[in-house]
């Protein structure tokens, strides 16, 4: 699907801080009813670019040569937005550690005293917390064990795949004596058990390690790819349900995350900003796309955080930076203008 419209770039000064908006507008004839307009942009508009592309494909929304006084530094001068995407996450097999004995494995799942809510795992997380990282590794493995008895359990049970990790989570997170019963007896499992936070129970080490660790980590355990064959599993539900009541699945719309770096192309400084087509591999494909007509990534690509871009357009990537320099000042060394 061919895409076609404009990026604005927009500021709005505070007393300490600069924001910078990158904001896409679709042309009318493919943005969707209630699109993006110009007169939403906020701040005062510094510049404007044209673009062009297709939706299954990487497009370039911002493209402009780096301010004179950025070129001696450009990796200092990309730093510094606030508003940067968090790193990914750090990944981390516990498969190869032993498994805790129970008398070391339950007391964290006892801390939760039975409530499985958002505040009472953080509790458990924090205990987890204090242990040092071999030990949180190694009950990590052992819940993914354990979890694993019990999803084979529920599966011959009959439980549906849609309600089987909730139900996963509310066994383990109700103590011993409850997955000890359940393991016996099925039928002992009682569906009030669940809330919508119980299959947290089952990452409880990830949080732990996440809370020490000041970054997202997650943890590779023996539950894992059980956990995709449900997923998949309440996929192929879910589908067999529409299946069989004439429902059409909904197309997905192009959905977009942005993508910002330094390039140097024909020995030039660029700034450049594209957009990426959602995947499991972005940040390939924008590394892919930055240097498509040659040259070399110097900074990034910084990630844009937590915005989306469907074909309504809007705010697609935000830099923010703390300084009080005159607006003047600030645009001559930190913007990229086209043309400049």
């Amino acid at each position: 699907m061919p895409l076609r419209g404009e990026t604005i770039r927009s500021i709005v000064a505070t007393a300490r801080t600069r924001t910078e908006y990158f904001s896409v507008i679709f042309d009318a004839d493919v943005g969707m009813q209630h699109t993006a307009r110009r007169e939403d942009v906020p701040g005062s508009v510094l510049a404007e670019r044209a673009f062009f592309g297709m939706s299954d494909e990487a497009i370039m929304i911002w493209d402009a040569v780096l301010p004179e006084q950025a070129r001696a530094d450009p990796v200092a001068w990309f730093d510094g937005n606030e508003l940067r995407d968090p790193p990914p996450p750090v990944r981390m097999d516990a498969t190869s550690f032993d498994v805790l004995p129970d008398a070391e494995f339950w007391p964290v799942i006892e801390s939760l005293g039975g409530r499985l809510w958002a505040r009472t795992l953080d509790v458990a997380a924090g205990r987890l917390a204090s242990c040092p990282d071999d030990v949180i590794l190694r009950w990590a493995h052992t819940a993914g064990r354990k979890a694993v008895a019990v999803a084979d359990v529920l599966e011959r049970a009959g439980v549906a795949p849609s309600w089987r990790l909730n139900a996963v989570g509310a066994v383990l997170g109700k103590g011993r004596r409850a997955y000890e019963a359940v393991l016996a007896q099925p039928d002992a499992f009682e569906q009030d058990w669940m809330t919508d936070d119980s299959p947290q129970v089952i990452s409880l080490a990830a949080r732990a390690l996440t809370r020490k660790a000041g970054r997202g980590v997650q943890i590779v355990t023996a539950f894992t790819g059980r956990q995709r064959e449900i997923d998949a599993e309440e996929a192929e539900e879910v589908a067999a349900y529409q299946r069989e009541n004439g429902i059409e699945p909904r197309p997905r719309e192009p959905g977009f995350r942005a993508a910002r770096a330094v390039v140097e192309a024909s020995g030039v400084l660029r700034e450049r900003i594209i957009l990426v087509p959602h995947g499991s591999a972005m940040g390939e494909a924008a590394l892919v796309a930055l240097v498509a007509d040659g040259g070399a990534v110097i900074a990034g690509p910084e990630f844009a955080n937590q915005l989306d871009v469907g074909l309504w357009g809007g705010d697609a990537f935000l830099i923010k930076r703390r300084t009080g320099l005159a607006l003047d000042e600030y645009v001559r060394r930190y913007a990229t203008l086209p043309g400049r």
